[in-house]
């Protein structure tokens, strides 16, 4: 495991949730990406518990534990971009906009389109809940946001029955497809939801059983839609088509020695997605083919949650448990080789769970593009965007779409076939000047920084940090 992490990242702000915090996810809707949600989950006290239930018949019984929870929410306020930690009021970089008192929170994702024209937030709680908020500027005079509930809706049959909805991904991070939201939970079903756009009403469309134990995780993928990856405490790791009632699984993997707890396809490369487990191991695959993973990766940590960079989708960020937070270079994969780890933040003193990037625009920068960049690097940019493997995966000649970015899809996010072309058709002589270009400039190259927050758990904390790189 190859591992660079001298002095490249740093913490900018601490802040104390109150609650074990488990989930931090970045608002990625334009306008609104200086606004991060942070989920908390908190068993509550025996004795208080207990206490309250001395006079009732089940006393003499041991107490249900209620689980509690809070959702906050913040804005990014001062320049972070700057050595200070705060700005020149002394106001620090996250200031919190609202506290929401809730059942415990297990997972929550934004949806990456608006929906009522307002950045939508799904929570997954522990009382089998799936919770729609929408994102309103603040009354008065006040600054910031607050979050409005829009409409909820549970994945337990009958009210009596304890199940948590333990993990939730939107369909639509990558096309303008319906929106629809897959629900893992302890019981290990997974739940298929549609989201209507107009009423935000949401409606159950599939429920059926994926493992034998915990479903922990359930994620999209996100270039097909009706694809779907689930991962359980039974060590499996499993591929589901929604077009079908899902009897059967279209894979299963036992790659993973333990329980399979994150999943997350990659937005910005088809065909790559990256697992982790209990058994610390990151695995990347490639979808067409998924015998067996592409790299492996040990992290020296159960792999609670795993979050490909938003932008270009090079950078893996990991929350490791017992272990820290990482972050991975998946620029180059070579197969049976592990991902080099460019960084890693280790202040959290407890379970690293929850991690997200901050998109706020001017903050985060593209990755590994000179700042001085010529019509050439443009035009090489654009050209080598459109390449991918080709399906026979043959990478001597990677099959290049001329259309790539635009390139005509089913409803489902099936490509249709076009004309391609080769990476050779490129303009030599625009190769032959980039090259000269970077060659020459490559002492302009700044250092870029990303700001990123994490939560752990016991501590109940909320970290702001940078990684420079």
């Amino acid at each position: 495991m190859e591992c660079n992490t001298t002095n490249n990242t740093e913490q900018v702000q601490y802040v104390d949730t109150e609650y074990s915090a488990d989930s931090v996810e970045w608002c990625p809707i334009d306008g609104f990406k200086d606004v991060l949600a942070c989920g908390t989950y908190q068993l509550e006290d025996a004795a208080q518990d207990s206490n309250q239930d001395e006079n009732s018949s089940s006393s003499q019984s041991q107490p249900h534990r209620r689980r509690l929870g809070k959702l906050f929410l913040f804005t990014l306020h001062a320049d972070i971009s700057s050595e200070s930690a705060s700005d020149a009021t002394g106001n620090k970089p996250l200031q919190e906009n609202q506290a929401l008192e809730m059942p415990a929170i297990l997972d929550m994702k934004w949806c990456c389109q608006s929906i009522s024209d307002r950045p939508c937030l799904a929570v997954a709680n522990a009382e089998g809940q799936v919770i729609l908020y929408s994102t309103l500027p603040n009354d008065g005079n006040r600054e910031g946001y607050r979050l409005e509930q829009l409409s909820s809706h549970s994945i337990v049959p009958s009210p009596d029955e304890q199940c948590l909805a333990l993990s939730l991904d939107w369909a639509n991070a990558k096309w303008n497809s319906p929106s629809q939201i897959v629900v893992s939970d302890s019981k290990g079903k997974l739940n298929l939801l549609d989201v209507t756009s107009d009423t935000v009403a949401v409606t159950s469309l599939l429920q059926w059983d994926a493992h034998g134990f915990e479903a922990w995780i359930a994620a999209f993928d996100y270039w097909q839609p009706s694809i779907v990856y689930s991962g359980g405490d039974d060590c499996r790791f499993k591929g589901w088509d929604v077009r079908t009632p899902c009897y059967k699984p279209t894979f299963v993997s036992k790659s993973h020695q333990m329980g399979v707890c994150s999943i997350q396809s990659n937005v910005n490369r088809e065909h790559l997605l990256a697992t982790g487990s209990y058994d610390e191991n990151i695995l990347v695959w490639d979808t067409r083919q998924m015998r067996q993973p592409l790299s492996e990766t040990p992290i020296g940590g159960g792999v609670w949650r795993l979050k490909w960079h938003p932008k270009h989708g090079r950078l893996l960020l990991a929350a490791a448990m017992h272990n820290g937070f990482h972050i991975l270079d998946c620029d180059t994969i070579t197969e049976n080789e592990s991902q080099p780890i460019v960084a890693s933040y280790m202040e959290h003193k407890s379970l690293a769970y929850g991690v997200d990037w901050c998109r706020q625009d001017g903050i985060t920068s593209n990755y590994g593009i000179p700042s001085n960049k010529t019509d050439d690097t443009d035009q090489l940019q654009d050209a080598l965007s459109q390449c991918s493997v080709d399906d026979s995966g043959d990478t001597s000649g990677a099959a290049c779409n001329a259309s790539n970015t635009t390139q005509p899809r089913t409803g489902d996010g099936t490509k249709q076939v076009s004309p391609e072309t080769t990476v050779s058709s490129v303009d030599a002589s625009v190769l032959q000047r980039t090259k000269a270009n970077n060659e020459t400039d490559i002492s302009a190259k700044t250092d870029i920084e990303e700001f990123l927050a994490s939560c752990s758990f016991y501590d109940h904390s909320l970290h702001l940090w940078k990684f420079k790189h």
